[in-house]
């Protein structure tokens, strides 16, 4: 058996190893072995084309001398450009093909989806306690115009707190940032600072300390809460703080989002209500969520909705009637924390 032969007859061994792992490449999840595979196919598959190419440069010459060589080359050169132009503006039938592919490749994973980590913790050598929000799909509200066709969505204001089993205020754990500082602002061009007692009101009297306003929302600029507080991310999230004790106690968790009106909680419900017509943004109110962790029997402990603060904040009452709730319930899909 001569050279030629043999890479002829290597050549379409080649060929046949990039077709199918190819394939399989193309219609199945990545596999290492196959993804090795078809590039050793390539390798070998390029190495017999250039060994032909040299074997046989006389024939490719005289098929270069003659119009149809050059115009097949030319043709296969260029061919490539529609091809790339096609892919970078998603183009059918050349974009489809590839979008096909990727969707077998993915059918059969498991789908992902990403999530951020919020660390209050200093002192790494103490005991740790997580609270991830898993997002619902009502966490982020439709696009609201701020001027000049410019728009934001809004993302709920949330805080953490600890209360003994007889439901005495202890400490706040985490508190997001617009709501730790007052940092709401109008949507004018020139924004003013807002002040939003309707946000998180049950937990605000809970903690019982009045503004200069007569709010008990946290002042404006003020640093009370410094070291535990953060920007609201606008995927799933959790939030790892020092563990504040050990024992039973009760962990509270109040949840608030903008622009989330329903058919009771309209714009026009409560039209002498300036806290609640006035910016035009309140929505469904506040709702309130609670888990009884006992550091002694468990190391994972599921929230429980159990009510609703003030539409408007004028009081720190736990309204526990839910039947007017209804897209604010699916702000979270659950609230689960975890004891390091």
């Amino acid at each position: 058996m001569n050279i030629r032969s043999i890479a002829t007859i290597t050549l379409s061994v080649a060929f046949f190893v990039l077709v199918v792992s190819g394939i399989l490449l193309y219609a199945t999840p990545y596999n290492f072995w196959t993804g090795s595979l078809h590039v050793w196919g390539a390798i070998l598959f390029l190495v017999c084309i250039v060994w032909h190419i040299k074997h046989n440069a006389k024939t490719y010459k005289n098929h270069m001398s003659k119009k149809p060589g050059r115009w097949a080359m030319g043709a296969a050169v260029f061919g490539v450009v529609p091809i790339a132009i096609a892919l970078g503006l998603n183009l059918p039938p050349v974009y489809s093909v590839v979008q096909f592919g990727y969707d077998l490749k993915t059918s059969a994973e498991p789908p992902k989806r990403e999530y951020t980590i919020v660390d209050l913790t200093k002192d790494n050598s103490a005991p740790k306690l997580s609270v991830f929000f898993k997002a619902g799909s009502s966490y982020e509200s439709e696009p609201q115009p701020i001027f000049l066709n410019i728009s934001y969505t809004s993302v709920p204001q949330i805080v953490v707190w600890m209360e003994t089993l007889d439901g005495e205020y202890v400490d706040t754990l985490y508190v997001t940032g617009k709501t730790s500082n007052s940092s709401y602002r109008t949507s004018d061009e020139e924004p003013d600072v807002v002040r939003r007692p309707e946000a998180l009101p049950y937990w605000s009297h809970k903690r019982g300390v009045v503004a200069s306003d007569g709010l008990y929302m946290p002042e404006h600029n003020n640093t009370d809460f410094d070291g535990i507080t953060a920007a609201t991310p606008k995927v799933d999230y959790q939030v790892d703080m020092p563990l504040p004790s050990t024992g039973q106690y009760k962990l509270m968790v109040e949840v608030n989002r903008s622009y989330d009106f329903n058919e009771y909680y309209s714009k026009t419900r409560f039209p002498d209500d300036t806290v609640y017509s006035g910016p035009g943004s309140s929505g469904q109110p506040s709702l309130v969520y609670e888990a009884i962790v006992n550091s002694a029997k468990a190391k994972q402990f599921i929230f429980n909705l159990v009510g609703h603060g003030h539409h408007s904040g004028k009081d720190g009452v736990l309204y526990r009637g839910l039947e007017n709730i209804t897209t604010a319930k699916n702000i979270l899909d659950f609230i689960v924390a975890t004891l390091d």
